[in-house]
């Protein structure tokens, strides 16, 4: 079938039409979508442009969140370095306050027993100065009764030196007799 001098069908006709009108309003919507797409384009452009330039802000603040977040865990990691070296000070001093507790436990033991003895040494001690006493007391009355005896040695030893040459005297007066009755016995014929 031809068209071409034949008559045209009215529905083709009519969709021709409508496909014509379709077109020209086709073109109009598509220049009134163009005109509204370019305007909604250069709004996201521009748009784009502020979301950028907010990104690039983000990543700067990302990137010092970033760097603050790294020295913040270096900071910690050297805060328990610290603390084990602080917790290893901790348990040797714990250590070394358990060592002196027990010594100082064996010290008040040997304290007590310290006080214990020097009290029985000071109750002997006591004892000894009470026979002390006693005893400086008798040497005292020793010492006086001595004093007295030495006294009656002297008293008696000047008495012994009269008496010696008071026998002296008697003895020479006895020989002085004897030559005498000697004498008169020798001179009666």
């Amino acid at each position: 079938m031809t068209y071409i001098g034949s008559p045209i069908n009215t529905t083709v006709l009519f969709a021709l039409l409508i496909a014509a009108g379709g077109l020209v309003g086709t073109a109009a919507v598509y220049q009134a979508t163009s005109s509204e797409l370019q305007s909604t384009n250069a709004e996201l452009a521009a748009e784009n442009d502020t979301l950028q330039e907010e990104n690039e802000a983000l990543r700067e603040e990302l990137e010092a969140t970033e760097t603050e977040l790294n020295e913040t865990e270096s900071r910690i990691r050297t805060r328990e370095r610290d603390l084990e070296q602080t917790l290893a000070r901790l348990d040797k001093l714990e250590a070394d306050l358990a060592t002196t507790k027990d010594e100082l436990a064996t010290t008040e033991d040997a304290l007590a027993e310290a006080k214990a003895e020097l009290r029985q040494e000071q109750s002997q001690v006591s004892e000894l100065e009470s026979e002390l006493a006693t005893a400086e007391a008798k040497a005292n009355e020793l010492e006086d009764e001595n004093d007295e005896l030495e006294d009656d040695v002297t008293s008696l030893e000047s008495e012994i030196i009269a008496l010696e040459d008071e026998i002296e005297k008697k003895n020479e007066r006895i020989s002085q007799l004897e030559r005498r009755v000697d004498e008169l016995e020798n001179s009666e014929p």
